[in-house]
């Protein structure tokens, strides 16, 4: 569990983020009125307020999504995934830019273990047929890939995600939907 303070920080730091401003130890003394020191002590430097941030946003994320894996057929877990994640970017605007231009600093090793369920169950629907055969990696840069362009546009301003919601859903199902 996340102290007053820490959660203070990545509060600041989100809303630098958002606001377009540097994330800088002095930005975020004077934004979440924390010490510096004490924004040493939690997070070690900088870079650990990112990582600490991107792993929060990330697991976040999943865990709107992971409601789908219960909507039932194979067909519609894929659709509703794809369906729930565009709703999470709409709904989380400045977690979701933050995820897509922060720096690689998320720990491997926590962005797995929140992403677990999701690829256990392609894991297992790959094994029994449902879904056609790809490598795990290939899931979110290919599988999920018309979904994160069309995040990012929606992000640019230029698309809107409630009209692409369906457009996405049957693109992220073709890309896995068994062959034959």
């Amino acid at each position: 569990m996340r102290s007053d303070r820490q959660q203070a920080v990545l509060d600041a730091a989100l809303a630098l983020v958002e606001a377009g401003q540097p994330v800088t130890i002095s930005n975020l003394t004077a934004r979440s009125g924390v010490s510096n020191g004490s924004i040493y002590h939690h997070f070690g430097s900088r870079a650990g307020v990112f990582e600490v941030l991107y792993g929060d946003s990330f697991a976040r994320c999943v865990a709107a999504m992971t409601p789908a894996l219960a909507a039932g057929d194979t067909e519609k877990v894929v659709r509703d995934l794809a369906v729930r994640y565009l709703d999470w970017v709409a709904g989380n605007p400045g977690r979701a830019r933050f995820l897509y231009d922060a720096p690689l600093t998320a720990d491997p090793a926590a962005k797995a273990a929140a992403f677990a369920p999701i690829a256990r169950w392609f894991t297992e629907r790959v094994a029994d047929g449902s879904v056609r055969e790809f490598p795990l990696w290939a899931l979110d840069p290919v599988v999920m890939g018309p979904a994160h362009e069309c995040a990012r546009r929606y992000l640019l301003g230029v698309l809107d995600l409630a009209g692409a919601r369906d457009a996405v859903a049957d693109a992220v199902w073709g890309t896995v939907a068994p062959l034959g």
